[in-house]
């Protein structure tokens, strides 16, 4: 049976990821840094599956991780953060918080099992980004910038561990319906991550990461046609101002729709 670790088990993905791969016949390692969530969210677990807390934050945990659990043969990073607010009016803690989530301990995973899948001479890295690492979001530059890392380090990785019988996948969809959006959505910044279109759902991003285990691409971005845009967007950044204007109102109608929809915020969390 192939193994997989995951880490942000506990989001919408993760539990959408959990759910497909199991089907598939899947041995998991559930991670996530909430223990009390991690076990609310999977009271019961297949067996050959395992929970385990780890703080991606800490590479003295993915150290201890990959000692553990050696047999994995795929590591499926979605642990993630995301705050919305023009960037010079957040605190500064919310551009660290993100940076060391989304970046920074994406890359200790990335480091702590590329070597041990080089070693191996196999294996199969798979980074969970957005289009926002694509194209420029206002409203969310801190996170556009992390997951503009988050696609650079995983695009390079690729061509250095490909050749060992390592690829690694980048994945990046646009916004996704998870607490991570819709905590964020009160917050009148948020309109413009809903500027191309509505929310993808969870099940929606573990269709792509299964495409990715069996196909083993470098990038997959999705929808089709917010890909598109965003790649023109990046070819041309001049275009972003005439895009988010093109777009703002219909985003906001949007946003309005999804906030009368959305239950009390504590059931988000």
């Amino acid at each position: 049976m192939p193994k997989a670790l995951l880490t942000g088990a506990a989001g919408g993905i993760g539990q959408a990821t959990a759910q497909l791969l199991w089907r598939k016949g899947f041995h998991l390692v559930l991670t996530d840094r909430d223990e009390d969530l991690l076990h609310r969210t999977y009271p019961e677990l297949p067996a050959g599956s395992t929970l385990y807390v780890l703080d991606v934050t800490n590479l003295q945990a993915w150290q201890q991780a990959v000692q553990y659990f050696a047999e994995v043969d795929i590591l499926i990073q979605l642990a993630g953060v995301m705050r919305v607010g023009t960037f010079i009016q957040q605190p500064i803690e919310a551009w660290h918080l993100q940076l060391q989530v989304n970046l920074v301990g994406l890359a200790y995973g990335a480091w702590t099992f590329g070597r041990l899948f080089a070693e191996r001479g196999a294996g199969h890295l798979i980074h969970l980004s957005s289009l926002a690492g694509v194209t420029a979001i206002p409203g969310i530059v801190g996170y556009t910038a992390t997951k503009f890392g988050v696609r650079g380090l995983s695009l390079g990785l690729d061509a250095e561990l490909r050749p060992l019988g390592v690829p690694v996948t980048v994945i990046g969809p646009g916004p996704v319906r998870t607490p991570l959006i819709l905590n964020e959505l009160p917050k009148p910044e948020s309109v413009y991550t809903l500027a191309a279109g509505g929310l993808l759902e969870s099940e929606d991003v573990a269709q792509a990461i299964w495409r990715a285990i069996r196909k083993r691409p470098r990038e997959i971005l999705l929808p089709f046609h917010k890909a598109m845009a965003a790649r023109l967007i990046s070819l041309w950044p001049a275009l972003q101002s005439y895009a988010a204007s093109l777009f703002e109102s219909g985003a906001r109608r949007r946003r309005e729709k999804y906030l009368q929809s959305l239950p009390n915020s504590d059931t988000l969390s």
